[in-house]
């Protein structure tokens, strides 16, 4: 499988310089993410906590439901999860990234798993992630894949392609758009087509990854299947070293973790670094 990634990968990086998102295919196994499906059912049963943890990588576990309590746990209870994301995603994000030694580091950020019910759940409003998190330099890499295959009708992905050259922009409440507080950076347009840019959507089976970039614009749909539910899991790592630079309406979870004064670098387990160029 990943020979022939590699096979492929000045054509991948080509596309994602452009675009700012690429589909990895065969990265994956079913059975890899089937058990990782069997292992979040089976935490998520009796979980009910929202506590933020400080000793270890947090995984956030969200249902995309107006007014739905996200609930977390600690990466170590998740244990497929934690090899997956050390033993293969981490390496070939670094083997990716580092072809050009663009990359001094990768440092875990953040794990979510997305739950987006059938006919209930609401869009997740056009955003970028480096707009929510109070750091600087604030270069980050993010992988999306789904935990089953996730079509058109299941609220896919949609990535505004070329958005992460146009810079940071303000951050809003994801559900509401409602912008936070004290934010006074420029907002990415309701429609990104509006100033010539391209909107694609990407349905995506058990075997793929999405690589974007962390300024990259996206968003997802509604779940309108009738029955399935879709599932997805978001991991973010920072690409360099990092201080603490808060803004209004950032990071909520990732300022309780840490213990840092404004221009302090940002070195805590919470936040791993999971390779480091030598």
């Amino acid at each position: 499988m990943i020979p022939v990634l590699f096979m492929r990968l000045e054509a991948l990086q080509r596309i994602y310089e452009h675009n700012g998102v690429v589909k990895i295919d065969h990265m994956f196994s079913r059975e890899e993410i089937n058990s990782l499906r069997l292992e979040y059912d089976s935490l998520i049963e009796t979980r009910e906590t929202s506590e933020i943890y400080r000793d270890e990588p947090l995984v956030v576990l969200w249902t995309h439901v107006v007014g739905a309590q996200k609930k977390t746990c600690r990466l170590s209870e998740l244990p497929g999860f934690k090899s997956l994301i050390y033993k293969k995603i981490a390496p070939f994000i670094a083997s990716f990234l580092d072809a050009n030694k663009k990359v001094e580091l990768l440092q875990l950020l953040e794990v979510i798993v997305f739950n987006k019910p059938p006919q209930k759940s609401n869009v997740l409003n056009w955003h970028q992630d480096v707009a929510y998190f109070p750091v600087k330099p604030n270069n980050q890499v993010a992988v999306w894949f789904p935990l089953s295959d996730v079509n058109s009708e299941m609220g896919p992905m949609v990535y505004a392609h070329g958005s992460h050259k146009l810079g940071i922009k303000g951050s809003t409440n994801l559900h509401t758009r409602e912008v936070f507080e004290g934010e006074d950076r420029e907002l990415i347009p309701d429609n990104p087509q509006d100033i010539g840019l391209e909107v694609q959507e990407y349905p995506l089976t058990q075997e793929q990854m999405l690589i974007h970039d962390g300024y990259t614009w996206h968003y997802s749909k509604p779940n309108r299947s009738e029955n399935s539910q879709r599932m997805g899991v978001s991991v973010r790592f920072l690409t360099e070293t990092v201080v603490f630079d808060p803004r209004p309406g950032q990071g909520a979870a990732f300022t309780k973790q840490i213990d840092v004064k404004p221009g302090d670098k940002i070195e805590s387990p919470c936040f791993p670094i999971v390779w480091k160029r030598s």
